[in-house]
């Protein structure tokens, strides 16, 4: 039967891994929201921003010219939003052995007793 050990020092880094993830997830989502309400608050208060926004990536340009800051915050927090749900961190482990014994020695196995009949 095959059971899986873990040893106390992995099991305490998977746990601090989960906790880290989550407590990503949560404050991306928390400023995503807060970002979010601050753009909204500034679209209905009919702030006016004269700027120019443009950005290229990969070939890809994008530009926002005249736009409300309202907006521009609603979008940036979407990005931040997208981020949080789809950052995935992965915990790998590798046992090794602390010392190299080297391979088990053979040892000789008796015959089984036999009975007189």
């Amino acid at each position: 039967m095959n059971t899986l050990t873990i040893s106390r020092d992995a099991l305490q880094l998977a746990v601090l891994n989960l906790c880290l993830v989550f407590l990503l997830k949560v404050l991306c989502l928390t400023l995503s929201y807060l970002t979010i309400r601050l753009g909204f608050q500034l679209f209905t208060a009919g702030a006016k921003g004269q700027f120019k926004f443009s950005g290229a990536f990969a070939g890809a340009k994008a530009d926002l010219a005249s736009v409300s800051p309202g907006l521009l915050f609603v979008l940036l927090a979407i990005a931040l939003a997208a981020y949080a749900i789809g950052v995935d961190k992965v915990t790998t482990f590798e046992h090794r052995p602390a010392v190299d014994v080297g391979p088990a020695p053979e040892v000789p196995i008796p015959p089984a007793p036999t009975r007189a009949q």
